[in-house]
């Protein structure tokens, strides 16, 4: 293991230095995103979990050929960040919620009456879809372009935006809000585990939520532990 990296080191630090560890945090459990704060012996002692096999399963991640989810985006820049965020995971989790908005009804409709728990999970991924349109909108339209422009003026010498900590903070807490919908249709789903007898839409919808879940873990890790960093600290060098 690098230097850098140590047990009082947060889950988020170690994702954005590492990306390689994305794919161990995903298969343990732990949440890198949303509760990327966490130090690393903390989240693994509240899962149960041995600090030394977590390190050793990074370790050998990052021995393994690497792919473009290893990528590491630390060194980009905001605009190529932020340009990626919306051509990929944006892209992404409009579809992904659009075939969501006709299969989820679906399901329902046929499997409704034997497990009341999908009405509930409907509940979820419609008030999920409406948060995260407006979420992204808002980062198109409002907050993304201003990281540009910030970036922009420092290359220049110039000040940027200013007022930039209130917007990410408004952010990350719809990033919170959209996590705890994600873990609550994990929880509906029994961890995306497809029942006995499903017929292939069911199956179709299962996967596509368990997709949707890992895409946006990647997504929100990108924005909380990387792009908004980024944003406050280059506004805090130019003040």
């Amino acid at each position: 293991m690098t230097p850098h990296t140590t047990i009082a080191s947060t889950l988020g630090q170690i994702a954005a230095a590492r990306p390689a560890s994305i794919a161990v945090f995903e298969r343990f459990g732990l949440d890198y995103c949303c509760g990327g704060r966490a130090p690393l012996s903390q989240a693994c002692n509240e899962a149960g979990l041995e600090t030394s096999s977590v390190l050793d399963a990074i370790h050998r991640a990052e021995q393994a050929p690497r792919d473009d989810a290893a990528k590491d985006w630390t060194t980009s820049s905001m605009t190529a960040l932020t340009e990626h965020i919306e051509a990929t995971h944006h892209a992404f989790v409009r579809d992904a919620l659009q075939r969501l908005a006709v299969i989820v009804p679906r399901v329902v409709r046929a499997h409704g009456e034997r497990d009341a728990r999908l009405v509930q999970l409907a509940s979820v991924v419609s008030t999920l879809a409406v948060e995260m349109r407006d979420h992204m909108e808002k980062e198109e339209v409002v907050l993304f372009p201003m990281l540009r422009a910030n970036e922009s003026a420092a290359s220049t010498g110039s000040a940027g935006p200013e007022r930039l900590s209130q917007p990410i903070a408004c952010m990350i807490a719809e990033h919170e809000s959209a996590g705890a919908a994600l873990a609550s249709i994990r929880t509906l789903t029994d961890g995306f585990a497809i029942p006995r007898g499903a017929c292939p839409t069911y199956r179709s919808m299962l996967t596509l939520l368990h997709d949707l879940e890992r895409d946006m873990h990647v997504h929100v890790h990108k924005e909380n532990n990387i792009l908004f960093p980024a944003a406050l600290h280059q506004r805090a060098c130019n003040t």
